[in-house]
């Protein structure tokens, strides 16, 4: 059995989409980061980053979202998280997976821990965070002026990562309001069955 070590609605959320969509057993272990649960020596022993996500898997322990994306698309190639490896899908997933690993998810540090890049200047951090933001998904707007997903017509694991920052949009000052095909999507995405399964039992998590 899969064992999701998860915050509600960090950037775990999408592996636990993930999880839904396989529709194998899992069992999940909250980590409230809010309560710096995250610091604490047992968790410290599990991920020394000291971050979600943690998914084990039998003998596995594995960190990273898109690490862990990828690990369960070879897993389960049925569920079609990502393209398998020969068709014409493949390359632009990878490459939006790590696009979102690697510059949007950095991007939103800049506003959850200004005070990480500048103790003098937070302000200015998120500031500058905040417009590259903005720049950044008015590029993903042009991209989903074209396909219904991020990738192509078909959801891929990597929408379920982008989902999951866009839900942060709700706390940060990030104005998305003229960008009408990121709009649809966001509609579009929370129509997916795993997608409602998982919002509900995170709000739930949420609450407790």
């Amino acid at each position: 059995m899969y064992s999701l070590y998860y915050s509600p609605f960090a950037c775990s959320f999408a592996v636990h989409a993930a999880l839904e969509k396989i529709g194998k057993p899992y069992e999940l272990t909250k980590v409230d980061i809010y309560k710096q649960e995250h610091l604490t020596p047992e968790f410290e022993h599990l991920n020394p980053n000291q971050q979600v996500p943690v998914l084990q898997h039998d003998q596995v322990t594995i960190t990273q979202a898109s690490a862990i994306l990828l690990y369960l698309s070879e897993r389960h190639p049925n569920a079609h998280l990502m393209p398998d490896i020969s068709h014409k899908d493949r390359a632009d997933a990878l490459q939006m997976l790590f696009y979102l690993s690697n510059t949007l998810h950095p991007l939103f540090l800049r506003l959850f821990y200004p005070k990480r890049i500048s103790e003098q200047s937070p302000d200015d951090v998120k500031r500058l965070g905040t417009g590259a933001l903005e720049e950044a998904f008015r590029l993903i707007d042009r991209q989903l002026s074209k396909t219904q997903y991020c990738v192509s017509d078909t959801l891929y694991s990597p929408d379920y990562y982008l989902l999951a920052m866009l839900n942060w949009l709700r706390i940060h000052p990030v104005d998305i309001s003229d960008m009408e095909h990121i709009q649809a999507y966001l509609k579009r995405m929370r129509e997916h069955p795993e997608v409602q399964v998982v919002m509900a039992k995170e709000m739930q998590s949420m609450a407790a």
